[in-house]
């Protein structure tokens, strides 16, 4: 009886799941699996966001140690739009440096990535040089070093080529033949830092196109620009689009605009502001990144509005 009992509590439980078609099957273990991911938007990026925004919107003061907040309205907003002239001259540099970069780094990817695409001996070689560098560069860079004298060391260290021009001199190489190997390590390192994402996108991409495309254009008689306009072009805009939103957020994500007689990041200056000592200037920071994040928001979802229509579609 009590075997019975068992099997008749468990069966509702399979039997719903077991309704299922395949469809809601899949659906529910693909909302399992992005669960985590939207906890962690929840707690690690919609709160601090919302916190931002009600710093933004008050007259900040530390407290016994804790920040306590007086409403004030747009006045931080005010001071930041109106009064500090450092901010809108930054803001409108940022604007302009992605207006530039964007688009080289979108075709200098999309070269690339149909030079690595193509058919001749040696491409995984290739394609290997080009690629680890780009993983190892996502693996450090999840693993920010925050001490500042590490972390200059290592800019140093990677930025500064001469360590690998005397490693190659001391096992024998000529001096000519190292200078043209370093050299070609800091074009790939500067490419990387540039693009390698979109790289692997676009070549991702490309490789997803069917051969019998090309092979139909070819017996048309079709000429190599022809095919790119009309076969390549078009099957790859879905990927353009991505690239498109990755590219303007890295851009806006590490802007570097003119400060004085330096260069520094926009998030460098919105720090300075912030931390100078007067807690009544967290107010000030949190209007400064509030209207930084807002600006980033709507340039993507401008580009995005455009370019979606001439994206291809296709099943």
């Amino acid at each position: 009886m009590k075997k019975d009992t068992k099997t008749a509590a468990s069966k509702p439980a399979l039997s719903w799941y077991k309704r299922m078609d395949f469809s809601k099957k899949t659906a529910l273990w693909g909302f399992i699996f992005l669960l985590p991911w939207l906890i962690g938007l929840v707690f690690f990026f919609l709160r601090p966001l919302l916190n931002m925004l009600w710093y933004s919107l008050c007259s900040m003061e530390m407290v016994n140690g804790k920040f306590s907040g007086t409403f004030i309205g747009t006045g931080n907003f005010e001071w930041v739009m109106g009064v500090n002239a450092d901010f809108n001259r930054m803001l409108s540099e940022a604007f302009t440096n992605m207006a530039k970069e964007v688009p080289f780094q979108i075709f200098l990817a999309l070269f690339i990535a149909m030079l690595l695409n193509g058919e001749y001996k040696g491409r995984g070689f290739f394609r290997a040089v080009f690629v680890i560098p780009i993983i190892l560069a996502t693996g450090v860079a999840t693993f920010k070093l925050r001490e500042a004298s590490l972390a200059d060391v290592t800019s140093e260290a990677v930025m500064n080529m001469d360590w690998l021009k005397d490693l190659v001199i001391n096992s024998g190489i000529p001096t000519d033949l190292t200078n043209l190997l370093v050299t070609y390590v800091e074009n790939i390192f500067t490419v990387v830092t540039t693009c390698g994402v979109q790289v692997l996108l676009f070549l991702s991409g490309l490789q997803a196109i069917s051969p019998t495309l090309y092979e139909v254009a070819k017996m048309e008689g079709c000429t190599q620009f022809e095919t790119f306009c009309k076969i390549t072009l078009p099957m790859v805009s879905p990927t353009i689009l991505v690239c498109l939103v990755y590219s303007i957020a890295e851009s806006f994500a590490h802007a570097k605009v003119s400060y004085g007689d330096t260069t520094i990041e926009f998030s460098s200056f919105i720090q300075s502001i912030t931390f100078n000592g007067n807690s009544s200037y967290y107010g000030y920071g949190a209007a400064m990144s509030f209207i930084y994040f807002a600006a980033t928001l709507v340039t993507i979802g401008v580009v995005c509005g455009i370019v979606s229509k001439g994206v291809f579609y296709y099943d």
